[in-house]
């Protein structure tokens, strides 16, 4: 039995696919996985550091206005569309998932017009265009947020699973993720992280917000400000454009997401579909400000089950100010309740059960296939 992975360009795409991975070979002895990503995005960097086997095909960004971009994403997106059936016909698959992302338009396009079994999962609140295009061909279309349904013009073949993360955000306890990282019981800690990419503004505001708690006791910051930002911050700081105490630490990127997670007392964070869901997951009380600057303002769609649910504080960037977080992070940080109120909604929240969901729908295209 063969099934093909497909997705990429950004992490939001690819990690899904790859816990989707790690579950396919736990329940199917026999499978053999191959995974198809772009020659542009960050999949070749990923999964450099698993043992799937893994191609790569050319694809670009849809460019909707006639210039030379346009030209030139037709171009590469024809050589792609070509690359994706030979790609195909060699592997011979007979499932194939996709999980968003230009490459993914390509590779499940052309295993539907090719009569392979298909799906696609769909991570945000707002559907992305790739499976928006790709809802006509696929023949399930699984998604994260219960709200994304009907977004979508084929609400039959929808199937609501949740999101897949990796089993590490949920097999660490916080007592263990704390010693690991060295911090005491009473160490209140906040963690902020901007995206993979970080962002600036954030940075800023939140770096200005953190001057105000330069003197307070027994709490503790890790800023995570992105590797494009990083060096720049650091000079500003030393600079003296933010009076940060000792007790903020600056950081490009963190490797293990899971462990600082499960360690934090509160997370600030952008809203984006994977990290809502591993903050539900690690029972992580937060602050959510969604980026305004996303495809469709996907994140604000992203961030509805954060208010509606009682699981953190959802702000939006445009009235955000360093005064107005500052109350919010004192607030929470002078009444634990709060935090132990975010706390028991998040287990209220039945996130197990999302790669059973996915799995049954990988058993109904293998049972379609034959």
């Amino acid at each position: 039995m063969k099934i093909m992975l497909t997705g990429g360009g950004t992490g939001g795409h690819i990690y899904p696919a790859l816990s989707i991975a790690e579950a396919l070979k736990e329940t199917y002895k026999d499978v053999e996985l191959i995974y198809v990503g772009s020659k542009i995005g960050l999949e070749q960097d990923i999964l450099k550091k698993t043992d799937l086997a893994a191609t790569f095909i050319d694809v670009r960004p849809v460019y909707r206005k006639l210039n030379f971009k346009m030209i030139k994403s037709l171009f590469f997106n024809s050589v792609g569309f070509f690359q994706a059936y030979r790609t195909i016909k060699r592997h011979k698959p007979d499932v194939v998932i996709g999980t968003g992302g230009y490459v993914a338009g390509a590779i499940v396009c052309v295993a539907s017009l090719l009569g392979i079994p298909s799906a696609i999962h769909e991570q945000n609140a707002f559907p992305g265009f790739t499976n928006r295009a790709l809802s006509r061909f696929a023949d399930r279309i699984m998604i994260a947020f219960e709200d994304a349904k009907s977004r979508f013009k084929y609400p039959e073949k929808v199937v609501f699973t949740g999101l897949p993360i990796s089993e590490k955000f949920t097999e660490v306890t916080s007592e263990a993720a704390r010693k690991v990282l060295g911090f005491s019981d009473e160490l209140f800690i906040v963690l902020s992280v901007g995206g993979s990419n970080g962002a600036q503004h954030l940075n800023e505001i939140l770096l200005q917000t953190y001057t105000e708690f330069r003197d307070t006791p027994n709490i503790k910051f890790i800023h995570v400000a992105g590797s494009r930002f990083f060096e720049p911050l650091q000079k500003r700081i030393k600079e003296g454009a933010y009076a940060v105490g000792e007790n903020v630490e600056i950081k490009s990127y963190i490797e293990d997401m899971p462990c600082y997670l499960n360690a934090c007392d509160l997370v600030i964070s952008r809203a984006g579909a994977s990290t809502i869901h591993e903050i539900i997951a690690t029972e992580t009380p937060s602050v959510i400000i969604p980026s305004p600057n996303v495809t469709d303002d996907h994140q604000t769609f992203n961030a509805k089950i954060i208010d509606a649910q009682g699981l953190g504080v959802v702000m939006k960037e445009s009235e955000l100010t360093a005064d107005l977080m500052a109350h919010v992070i004192n607030d929470l940080f002078t009444d634990r309740s709060k935090l132990e109120i975010m706390k028991s909604n998040c287990k209220r929240v039945d996130s197990k059960k999302t790669m059973d969901y996915i799995l049954t729908v990988v058993d109904q295209l293998l049972k379609d296939k034959s």
